[in-house]
């Protein structure tokens, strides 16, 4: 301590000053660098950065207007496309029109148009004209009726005059349908004119030979009509029966082409084709392209050249017209190109000397605050290094002093700081420091002590959940059986139960706590050993399934002073015939597995989970298993398992495992792999995941008896004269087992009863079929047979039984029927599914 020179109040100001002193003069000779620099690039650049940016926006400007040239003209290239496309449509609708006339002639009546020949006719009308040749041969009856057939175009004709100079249809027989669009007052039709009245002839025109030879529409060269006025024709053949029958077409004149310019522009177009022939031209001086351009522009290829027109500038933009194998042209003055860019060069120049200017005068006005602000903050710096030093290190004094005294074992020693910062916070840190080593010293023997006997409590509750589990079942022939549960936590939830109620009867039963731990597992213990009871009890009275869950439900209600609730999926097997009554409620179906095909159990929306609502009841459900069929039964451990990517395992994944193992693997290898499965998917993407719910499952393998036999179906239609078929059918199936002619005659007179029914009453008069399916079941033998047919919905069990002891005359009429088939069966049960009624009868064989 005696070799320091300083202390830590002088050294934290002079660190403070040298800090702030090196920072301000650093900052300070960078600005005045900086700036000094920019005032000497500013001096030697302004000229020609002046020039460069102005060569620039005149530059930039310049390509922005050839880009806008580029594009004009693939504009236009794409209209007159469209309108060519148009055209050649609408010439298409009228050779499809005057065709479809031509070849049914009898969906048409015969009309009759104004002739030529008969003088000047107005325009806006269809007319007909006849050719010198056919007038000189004269016309057949069949020729006119022809004439009279095509005469229905006209009003399609007056449609597309619309948009075209002409509409016509060039019959090759030597007459015309003609349409002139003008209806000015005073005009006369073209043909209708004496010099081509008994002159034209329009198999002889260009247009006629173009669309002979063609299948589809074409388009001619620019022509000279016969008024004199320059036109393209657009024309294709039209059939009869026979084949070609003519050519017909419309005639344009360039405005069906070009598309108005915008006012106030001098833009310039034409349009050449392959042969580099100019079809039309809006230019106005005497232009034609140069070969180097020409031959692109044949080539279909799209470009920009400069080119001059009678010793002036311009610049032509050129681009292939789709659909047709022509090229659209542009021309533009160089004045006009260049015009925005020398404007924007011009502005550009007077907004650089403007800014020039200021620029000056804010570099001279910050060097002068400059110099200002360095001397303020010069004199601040001094004051505020030795407020602050003087600040700071009275508190570390004391906190020196406090740590001392801590260091010496006072943990009653508190440190007094009030600087409202970080050093306050330190020193009650300090503070609670001092006093959790007091409390830490008391709390570490007293939770060594606790921890040991929360973990022989744990212990003992894993180990009675365990010992609540059932005992495996002995061995049996129809089925195999096996279950576990792999818990979250030390003890779980979730539940399985199974036992035999006799040697005919198999329960299953699968659960789901809502919460986990110890509280769960004794609610679990309690909810296992009420629904256990309560289905033995059902079954000694002879009460359904639901029943029995309905008074669990309510027993549980009455204990439940938590507010848990329980999912439950309950399930009764008859070993000898398969039959598996079953409630659901509120849990996931279990997936039955036959073969390679994976279902779920189906169950009833309303059926709910137990302990939430006193008195609802769950309705049960019936399901036949096939021989070598199992159900697989689980908790939401298994499907809703979460991986690190938040990723379930979901039914998807637990069929790909059951089909892999298939039907052939053993119950308890299936549980064994499917939970390997679920654990790796957890885990699987190498994070530290732990299983967050308890995972539980149930495989039952259902075999079947030895003499179980399979099911047969007939399938026929629903009519009285096919009932010999049905007699066949139930005595074949009958012939397997040994049973008096009294048991079968019984069963013939219930089935013919109920099929009789269908025939007549099902369908109301309408043809269809009954399918009757049978199956005989275990010894004594027991048949089922079931009807099922697709007409209007009947229960006929809902119908009241008749009074028998009644006189005849006070009886009503129907129910006899089924009231004898109620008494010469066992069982008789009926149901809807979807849009089929089916009845199920069994009736003991003996």
């Amino acid at each position: 301590m005696e070799a320091m020179k300083l202390d830590i109040k002088k050294r934290l100001f002079m660190l403070m000053l040298l800090g702030s002193l090196l920072s301000f003069l650093f900052l300070g000779s960078s600005l005045f660098y900086g700036l000094y620099g920019v005032w000497d690039s500013f001096n030697a650049n302004k000229e020609e950065a002046t020039v460069v940016v102005a060569d620039y926006n005149r530059d930039f400007a310049k390509e922005q207007t050839q880009e806008t040239m580029d594009r004009s003209v693939e504009l236009k290239s794409e209209t007159v496309s469209f309108e060519v496309n148009a055209i050649k449509e609408d010439v298409k609708y009228l050779s499809n029109e005057v065709s479809e006339i031509l070849k049914s002639p009898q969906n048409y009546e015969l009309k009759k148009l104004p002739n030529a020949a008969d003088g000047n006719l107005p325009g806006g009308i269809p007319y007909v004209h006849f050719s010198p040749e056919l007038k000189s041969q004269g016309i057949t009856p069949e020729l006119e009726k022809e004439i009279q057939l095509v005469s229905n175009i006209g009003e399609q004709m007056q449609s597309l005059g619309l948009y075209y100079v002409n509409v016509f249809v060039a019959s090759k027989n030597g007459y015309t349908i003609y349409y002139d669009t003008s209806d000015e007052k005073g005009y006369v039709a073209i043909l209708s004119r004496e010099e081509w009245r008994d002159t034209y002839d329009a198999r002889k025109r260009g247009w006629y030979t173009e669309g002979m030879n063609s299948q589809e529409p074409v388009f001619s060269d620019v022509y000279t009509s016969i008024t004199g006025v320059k036109i393209i024709s657009c024309v294709m053949p039209y059939f009869d029966q026979n084949g070609i029958a003519g050519v017909l077409g419309v005639d344009c004149s360039p405005k069906n082409l070009f598309i108005q310019e915008e006012e106030g522009k001098v833009h310039e177009s034409f349009i050449i084709n392959k042969k580099g022939v100019i079809l039309l031209s809006t230019v106005q001086k005497s232009f034609f392209p140069p070969n180097k351009v020409l031959k692109r522009m044949r080539q279909r290829f799209t470009g920009y050249e400069k080119v001059f027109v009678d010793n002036e500038e311009y610049f032509l933009s050129y681009a292939p017209i789709d659909n047709t194998d022509w090229c659209m042209g542009t021309l533009v003055s160089k004045e006009e190109v260049m015009k925005d860019a020398v404007t924007a060069q011009h502005r550009m120049v007077e907004q650089m000397n403007i800014f020039y200017t200021s620029f000056a005068r804010i570099i001279l006005l910050m060097g002068g605050l400059t110099i200002v602000i360095s001397l303020v903050l010069f004199s601040l710096i001094l004051y505020c290094s030795a407020k602050i030093a003087t600040r700071v290190s009275k508190p570390v004094y004391a906190l020196m002093a406090g740590a001392d005294e801590i260091a010496k074992g006072n943990f009653q020693y508190k440190i007094q700081i009030h600087t409202g910062d970080e050093l306050e916070q330190l020193a009650e840190n300090f503070n609670k420091m001092t006093d959790a080593l007091n409390h830490y010293t008391q709390e570490i023997a007293y939770r060594a002590k606790e921890k040991s006997r929360v973990e022989a409590e744990l212990s003992a509750a894993t180990n009675i959940q365990i010992s609540l589990l059932p005992s495996p079942l002995p061995p049996r022939d129809e089925f195999s059986l096996a279950a576990a549960m792999y818990t979250a936590k030390e003890v779980g939830g979730d539940f399985y139960d199974y036992y035999l109620i006799d040697e005919k009867y198999l329960a299953v039963t699968i659960g789901d706590v809502s919460d986990k731990g110890v509280p769960a597992a004794l609610f679990m213990a309690g909810v296992k050993t009420v629904i256990k009871n309560n289905i033995l009890s059902a079954m000694k009275k002879g009460v359904t399934l639901e029943a029995a869950l309905y008074y669990a439900n309510n027993q549980i209600i009455d204990a439940n002073k938590e507010n848990y609730f329980v999912s439950v999926f309950a399930g009764i097997l008859n070993i000898e015939t398969g039959e598996f009554t079953y409630v659901n409620c509120g849990h996931n179906p279990p997936a039955l597995m036959d073969g390679e095909a994976i279902s779920y159990l189906p169950s009833f929306k309303t059926n709910a989970v137990l302990g939430v609502k006193a008195n609802w009841k769950n309705t049960e459900n019936k399901i036949h298993l096939k021989q070598n069929s199992f159900l697989f039964l689980y908790t939401n451990g298994v499907t809703g398992a979460l991986n690190g990517n938040q990723d379930f395992f979901a039914k998807e994944r637990m069929e790909h495992v059951l089909r892999e193992m298939g039907t052939e693997t053993a119950p308890k290898e299936i549980i064994k792999g499917m939970n390997e499965a679920v654990i790796s998917h957890i885990k699987g993407t190498g994070e530290n995941v732990e299983q967050s719910d308890d995972i539980t499952m149930l495989v039952l393998y259902y075999k079947g008896c030895d003499d179980m036999d399979s099911e047969k179906e007939i399938v026929i239609p629903a009519k009285v004269e096919e009932l010999p078929k049905i007699v066949s059918f139930i005595t074949e199936i009958s012939r397997a087992i040994d049973c008096s002619e009294r048991s079968i005659n019984q069963l013939m007179l219930v089935v013919e009863e109920i099929f009789v029914n269908i025939a007549e009453y099902a369908y109301k008069d309408k043809e269809a079929v009954a399918i009757i399916k049978g199956k005989l079941y275990g010894k004594p033998s027991e048949i089922e047979l079931k009807f099922i047919d697709e007409g209007v919905p009947y229960n006929p069990l809902e119908k009241d039984d008749p009074d028998i002891d009644a006189a005849l005359k006070d009886r009503e009429i129907g129910g006899l029927g089924i009231y004898l088939v109620k008494k010469k069966v066992d069982n008789i049960s009926y149901e809807r599914q979807g849009k089929k009624n089916i009845l199920t009868i069994r009736k003991k064989m003996i």
